[in-house]
């Protein structure tokens, strides 16, 4: 977590600097904004309310957005993209770890 937060500040300024058209440039922030609002979302819903199984629901989708924000990210500027891929790591262990946690406690007749 220490490592992605600059990262990904470094990966909007780059993004920000190379980009002329600010049409192309919104969208791309827009699907990196929504990565954070589903971000902390899952952070509400897992830790705050203590739901695991809608927990993973929202990582998933935060999860998937923020690979898909890499992706633009990349398509922009190759750096920008890499520079989203500590935050990449670290949601996957996250969702890893939500996974197994629902897996271990889910009811038995499921």
């Amino acid at each position: 977590l220490i490592v992605s937060k600059p990262t990904q500040l470094a990966a909007v300024n780059r993004l920000w600097s190379v980009t002329e058209d600010g049409a192309a440039r919104g969208w791309v922030l827009f699907a990196y904004c929504m990565h954070l609002a589903l971000g902390d979302t899952w952070n509400k819903v897992f830790f705050g309310y203590q739901c695991v199984g809608r927990g993973l629901v929202v990582i998933l989708a935060f999860y998937s957005m923020l690979l898909f924000s890499a992706y633009l990210f990349g398509h922009v500027d190759p750096l920008a993209g890499k520079l989203l891929l500590p935050t990449c790591g670290w949601v996957f262990v996250a969702t890893a770890l939500n996974w197994s946690i629902y897996s271990l406690n889910k009811p038995e007749d499921e």
